[in-house]
């Protein structure tokens, strides 16, 4: 699926962070954007504070200054902070007792960077990844199955409604464009799948023993499922106010300000049915230039909605 730039950033931060050195076409291809978005990522990177370098030549690419590791200099600018205010953000989803362990081990190299003299700012960043309530009980439910190599009974209700009930086999949980999955191994359909945890109306378990293939998580297994999503020619006109909106999905290279109130967008973006409920949610009149079909769906969804809302009891 399309990577949002937040999304960008933080894949290519965690790349560098692993020391090799990258190319901007590596990257681009990585990533599936243009050469000309990457350089703009790097550069947004260096305006917040990350110190990259490139070198030119046959061996070139973008890196890291030597020693951007929980170093001195990581201390400074606050880096242990913001992974402290991470930590709390994931204290809804991880076991209590980790999660608290994990904070003792951070909180020292504060206290060492003290003691040293280097001062480390309070942390501004506060990350929120607690799933609701309702969320949570799923959440701890997966996770014991995952732990104890279980299978579990779920009722999924998918994207167009339909509700199917399905033993799974929990493999790990993903947080991923604002929202938490579990990717499974799907007995029903003998193959691997990714559940979005909203759309799990119950999870019990089975007491059976999990008996899945195997799978390389440190693949991202899931990400390849996501990018199957077939991807088409989209061009559209929207009214300004929208922009914001846009900048959620879309590249700025994507959209081009007409000087008449209205946008244009020109982009190549996956037009599942999940696109026209979010073109419908934009504020002003969208106009959908192609492909034709989008246009039509647009027009029975925005029919229907009138219909609905012209009835009287």
């Amino acid at each position: 699926m399309f990577p949002m730039k937040a999304e960008r950033l933080l894949s290519i931060l965690t790349i560098l962070l692993s020391g090799k050195r990258v190319s901007a076409r590596e990257l681009a291809e990585e990533l599936e954007v243009s050469v000309r978005t990457v350089y703009r990522d790097v550069d947004a990177l260096a305006e917040a504070g990350i110190p990259v370098y490139a070198t030119t030549g046959r061996d070139g690419g973008f890196g890291l200054v030597e020693g951007f590791r929980m170093t001195g200099q990581t201390l400074r600018t606050g880096e242990v902070s913001r992974v402290l205010s991470a930590l709390d953000g994931l204290s809804g989803i991880c076991p209590r007792n980790e999660i608290e362990d994990l904070k003792r081990k951070f909180a020292l190299l504060l206290g060492e960077s003290d003691r040293k003299g280097i001062p480390c700012p309070e942390s501004r960043v506060f990350i929120e990844l607690a799933p609701s309530s309702r969320e949570k009980g799923t959440i701890d439910a997966l996770n014991a199955s995952i732990a104890g190599g279980t299978v579990v009974r779920a009722e999924y209700c998918d994207a167009n409604g339909s509700r199917t009930t399905r033993d799974i086999e929990p493999l790990a949980l993903v947080f991923y464009w604002q929202s938490w999955f579990v990717y499974a191994w799907c007995r029903l359909r003998s193959a691997f799948r990714c559940f979005r945890i909203t759309r799990l109306a119950s999870v019990t378990p089975t007491g059976l023993a999990r008996t899945a293939p195997e799978a390389d998580l440190s693949l991202r297994p899931w990400t390849l499922q996501w990018e199957e999503e077939p991807q088409e020619d989209v061009s559209f006109t929207v009214d300004a106010k929208a922009r914001g909106r846009l900048a959620e999905y879309f590249d700025a290279e994507c959209v081009e300000d007409r000087g008449d109130g209205r946008l244009l967008v020109r982009a190549r973006f996956p037009v599942g049915d999940w696109f026209v409920s979010w073109l419908m949610g934009l504020p002003g009149a969208v106009s959908v230039a192609g492909p034709g079909h989008l246009r039509d769906r647009l027009l029975v969804h925005a029919r229907e909605t009138a219909a609905a809302n012209s009835r009287k009891d």
